[in-house]
């Protein structure tokens, strides 16, 4: 019997792996996340890394879908729910991206997130960016948001670099609140490893 359940599990796994992507990264040095995407769809998960105790961190499980548009357009659509593990809060929402690429030298970038924190109610995040990819493997980009980097939405300008090689991005990202003192700048990194099972 349990030669049956180990078959069984190996043959669901290759099924569930094959034509698939899996990718892992970072966001903001604060969160880990992992997924898996078959064609335009896909699931991912992320844990917070808060320097606090096993129950005050954060998970959040998230659904998403792909598409290319016609005019050198990409649009992505999420849908997550999180909470806090001890329950103290919990938060769910979604998220519409949307990415117009005519040239690699200029790309606009526009996020929208309307989201919903027990603690802090509902909010409408925004994100335009501004991004160019003079050379094959780096660019640049700049722009404005008021999207949440942790749980509170801020107004803040932001800039940052962009270096994809191979199955690796990495994007380094500075920003200042729009108002306020340089003092509050925050310097994040973010990045992102794909790997193709075929």
């Amino acid at each position: 019997m349990r030669k049956l359940v180990v078959v069984l599990l190996m043959f669901s796994a290759t099924l569930l792996f094959a034509n698939n992507q899996f990718f892992m990264g970072m966001r903001n040095q604060r969160f880990l996340f992992a997924g898996v995407q078959h064609g335009s769809y896909g699931v991912a998960y992320e844990q917070s890394l808060f320097n606090q105790d096993p129950e005050q961190q954060h998970g959040c499980l998230g659904l998403f879908a792909e598409y290319s548009l016609p005019l050198s357009m990409k649009l992505w659509y999420v849908l997550y729910g999180g909470m806090q593990y001890d329950m103290d809060y919990y938060d769910y929402g979604g998220e519409l991206s949307l990415l117009w690429a005519p040239h690699a030298y200029f790309q606009l970038k526009a996020r929208y997130r309307p989201f919903y924190d027990s603690d802090l109610g509902t909010h409408y995040g925004y994100l335009v960016q501004l991004q160019s990819a003079p050379f094959e493997d780096v660019g640049f980009y700049v722009g404005f948001k008021n999207m949440p980097d942790y749980r509170n939405v801020e107004r803040r300008f932001f800039g940052g670099m962009l270096f994809e090689v191979g199955r690796l991005g990495v994007y380094p990202e500075i920003s200042t609140p729009v108002h306020g003192s340089f003092e509050w700048a925050r310097v994040q990194l973010n990045f992102i490893y794909r790997y193709d099972f075929n």
